[in-house]
């Protein structure tokens, strides 16, 4: 029996391939379908029947048998801990590496992919993105999801094979992370929290609502927010513990709101990840039960040890206050949000190259937003880390196997037998210049390949 949403997606795969990429509003076929023929047929359709027309570097093994499997041959591969191996080759079954060797040849019954000249590295993971962020200030969820299903295609290509999106609309978040898993869209794999715990609308003991005349919100709001949000099936939950870094980065939410909320979440078995700046704030989260700190752009010395000692990962982003800075207008940013950016800039700096000393378990993250994202070229990140003083070797772990175990994800992030097969190819040695991250020339996700330099 065909579906409605088989229908709708087989309908929508003769489109035009560029109509996705349109600024479009409620076009009629939307308003026909609705927001969940969309999501299944347009991203469905139009995403994953264009990858497979494109005349690109990046679909063009599509026509290969997912039975197949590969050998991958290159001269050099990094590994999730950052070690090499010469002349490797790794042997892909299915979706899974089954086996990684050095200076062997392959056997007879594999496809042999020679990626001689490039290196080979786990598929890259990024903690901390927007993957539905937009500079079209009234989209509604159908134009978001669009532009959601595009920045996840770019961040595959660029060699992102897993990202977490920290803040986008409920419906959107979880409709692509589904049908990105179910196949009917190409791109990252996505963990979402949905929309975050804000001031706005859960209102903090020290927040603008309530210098505004609200109550702070008590224990049965809160956690009642984080069930219902637990039980839409999100991946994580989202606080907001302190104001953005463009409003002074001070702390929202009390020592006993936020224990109510990681007391809540831990119910549901979701880690909390906690979008703080000022050094109150951040030690509150901790106190709380945070797993991941995000930004944490004003840490001192005292909360920086305090990370170490609980075992903390820590999400800073460098690069992203500069892309505001440049499109500070576009964004509709004010005076006094320009100021605070730029002068919190130096500041992060400092902050990371204090925690790569201390020791910190630092995650690659960027807050990747509107306009950046789309490009793919969030990789400009660990350049920023590693003139911060990150080693090469640490920034790759803490994009692969790091990443992987902040997340809880036991399945990727190395390139050891059993895991997924999430392999990527750079054209260059990270290990001796990092901006080797940016040149991407071959993705595998799940053992399926999605970009290539050519075969050879």
């Amino acid at each position: 029996m065909v579906t409605q949403h088989e229908t709708t997606r087989r309908g929508f795969v003769q489109a035009k391939c560029n109509f996705a990429e349109r600024e479009i509003g409620m076009q009629p076929t939307v308003q026909r379908f609705g927001f969940a023929a969309l999501i299944l047929g347009i991203l469905g359709g139009f995403l994953v029947g264009c990858a497979e027309s494109e005349n690109d570097d990046s679909v063009a093994w599509s026509e290969l048998a997912e039975s197949v499997d590969y050998v991958l041959k290159s001269d050099l591969a990094i590994d999730g801990q950052g070690n090499t191996i010469v002349d490797p080759l790794i042997l892909i079954r299915g979706n899974r590496i089954r086996e990684v060797r050095a200076n062997a040849r392959p056997p007879s019954d594999f496809e042999v992919i020679n990626l001689r000249g490039y290196t080979l590295l786990p598929g890259l993971i990024d903690t901390h993105v927007h993957i539905a962020a937009t500079f079209d200030q009234d989209a509604g969820d159908e134009r978001l999801a669009l532009k959601a299903a595009g920045n996840a295609r770019s961040l595959l290509i660029s060699g992102f094979t897993t990202v977490r999106s920290l803040g986008a609309p409920d419906a959107v978040a979880l409709a692509l992370r589904d049908a990105i898993s179910e196949g009917l869209v190409v791109g990252s794999r996505l963990l979402v929290s949905g929309a975050g715990m804000t001031d706005r609308g859960i209102a903090g003991t020290e927040g603008d609502r309530v210098r505004e005349g609200a109550k702070p919100a008590t224990e049965a709001d809160i956690r009642k927010w984080v069930r219902q949000k637990a039980e839409s099936d999100v991946d994580a939950i989202k606080v907001f513990a302190t104001r953005s870094s463009r409003a002074g980065g001070t702390a929202v939410y009390s020592q006993e709101q936020l224990d109510w909320a990681a007391d809540e979440a831990r119910k549901y078995g979701k880690p909390l990840a906690v979008h703080a700046h000022a050094a109150d704030g951040v030690q509150r989260a901790i106190r709380a039960g945070a797993r991941t700190v995000e930004h944490g752009a004003l840490l001192d010395d005292q909360t920086l040890e305090l990370m170490v000692q609980q075992g903390i990962y820590y999400a800073p982003n460098l690069y992203l206050p500069e892309y505001y800075l440049e499109h500070a207008q576009r964004f509709g940013f004010s005076e006094e949000e320009v100021r605070y950016t730029r002068e919190f800039l130096p500041i992060r700096t400092a902050v990371l190259t204090k925690a790569v000393q201390k020791g910190v378990r630092i995650v690659f993250s960027t807050d990747a937003t509107s306009g950046w994202i789309w490009s793919g070229e969030t990789a400009l990140e660990f350049e920023r880390r590693h003139r911060a003083g990150q080693p090469p070797k640490e920034a790759i772990i803490s994009a692969t196997t790091r990443a992987a175990e902040a997340l809880f994800l036991d399945d990727r992030g190395d390139l050891k037998p059993g895991l997924l097969a999430d392999i990527i190819a750079v054209d260059g040695n990270p290990l001796e210049d990092i901006t080797a991250l940016q040149r991407v020339v071959f993705v595998m996700q799940d053992g399926k390949i999605h970009r290539h330099p050519g075969r050879k």
